[in-house]
């Protein structure tokens, strides 16, 4: 018997106390936390898709995930049920019944990842960004973003893994800093594996002096992961939002 209802969520959440989105054997995904629950309430096993993986200590503004289910229930209440029971440090924002065609990982058009840096000392900014104190040139920074958006092979940029598609189509990076707090936000119909990491870890290696523009071109040239040499920590990326 085919499942008869899909319930697309869109969820946040801060990632430090957890091991990432997925759920893992011997470490809690935020998949599993919400899932368990799921199982609870509908009293049947549910698999939750998300729009994509993020790693251990990064967050989700607008994290987007879909299940199955043979059983219907009010939106509301499986939106009421689930805010009562997540810890505090994961919530739900909406909950919709779509068309049992919708899966939040394979209909994705695009998404949005935000990655902030805060730098001078700020307490409430701990965890939830990359805390860097050194001076950084921002007009350099902007010259790599330049560089960047000439091309669309960035596996030298990414974690290195077997990718369907290693072209992906930057459609945006945009770069705010109010003195205090540099964000960065990306734009793109994909991202490979540690992909926003390692862009901001090199934008910001050129901020401080210590990558070239001619090196940082070289080593996306050469399509090779093991060339990208730095990687921003998983704190500051916050999935933003993700496009259908």
């Amino acid at each position: 018997m085919e499942k008869k209802h899909n319930y697309k969520l869109v969820v946040a959440y801060i990632g430090t106390r957890y091991s990432g989105w997925q759920r893992q054997k011997n470490a809690v995904g935020i998949q599993q936390i919400i899932e368990d629950l799921l199982q609870k309430l509908f009293q049947e096993k549910i698999t939750l898709i998300g729009s994509g993986r993020t790693d251990a200590g990064v967050h989700a503004i607008n994290q987007v995930a879909n299940f199955k289910t043979f059983s219907y229930r009010e939106p509301s209440t499986i939106y009421s049920y689930l805010n009562a029971e997540l810890p505090r440090d994961i919530s739900v924002k909406s909950v919709e019944e779509v068309d049992l065609s919708f899966n939040a990982r394979f209909s994705a058009k695009g998404k949005t990842y935000l990655y902030r840096i805060y730098t001078k000392p700020d307490p409430f900014l701990y965890g939830r960004g990359w805390f860097f104190d050194k001076k950084l040139d921002i007009v350099k920074m902007l010259e790599g973003i330049e560089v960047l958006k000439k091309y669309k092979d960035l596996s030298a940029l990414a974690k290195e893994g077997n990718y369907q598609k290693k072209e992906v189509d930057l459609r945006e990076i945009k770069l705010y800093y109010d003195g205090k707090i540099l964000d960065i936000e990306i734009t793109a119909s994909h991202f490979l594996r540690n992909l926003v990491r390692r862009i901001v870890g090199h934008l910001v290696a050129i901020g401080r002096g210590s990558l070239t523009i001619e090196e940082f071109e070289s080593i996306i040239q050469s399509k090779n992961p093991s060339k990208g040499k730095f990687l921003a920590p998983p704190e500051g990326l916050y999935l933003k939002e993700v496009y259908y």
